[in-house]
């Protein structure tokens, strides 16, 4: 991999800043998830608490709730 020689370590391609992995101290490309040298995960954000993906059941029961209210109504009224 080609690195300029700038202090912040950007690619010579496409201009976008490389990484340094913490655990083996390779380098990663700006779009790598994972090092390829040790496997070593790259992309780390702030762990996010269990009740935070309850938003999606929240939408989601209305949702089936309504899906369930029209079988229910097209089977008490059958088309003739």
């Amino acid at each position: 991999m080609v690195m300029d020689q700038g202090d912040d370590a950007r690619c010579a391609h496409c201009g976008l800043q490389l990484h340094q992995c913490g655990s083996c101290r390779g380098v990663a490309g700006p779009f790598d998830r994972f090092c390829g040298f040790c496997g070593h995960e790259m992309v780390r954000g702030e762990s996010r608490p269990i009740w935070w993906r309850l938003w999606l059941l929240a939408a989601l029961v209305p949702l089936a709730a309504g899906l369930i209210y029209g079988i229910v109504q097209a089977g008490l009224h059958p088309a003739k």
